[in-house]
């Protein structure tokens, strides 16, 4: 099972957001987020875990499932969601 801190690192990775563009980017799409590069280090790093409020940030803003970003599954958007945007 991947933990939350490599599924954070590979989605950040895979838009290629340097630690201060994600925080920039997330806090102006989410103010009330509150994200600092401290936090975002250290949750990549597996020191700690980001709370469930900032995860749901995380999940909005990568548009995946908290399922995935914790690392239940492997699939990124629940196909029930998917079909809500149709």
């Amino acid at each position: 099972m991947v933990g939350i801190g490599k599924r954070i690192k590979m989605l950040r990775d895979e838009k290629e957001l340097s630690l201060n563009m994600f925080v920039t980017d997330i806090n102006t799409k989410y103010p009330d987020a509150k994200i600092d590069k401290s936090m975002i280090s250290r949750w990549e790093n597996e020191v700690n875990e980001p709370s469930l409020d900032k995860a749901k940030y995380l999940s909005l803003y990568y548009d995946v499932s908290l399922d995935y970003l914790i690392g239940l599954t492997d699939v990124r958007t629940p196909s029930r969601l998917l079909a809500l945007r149709k």
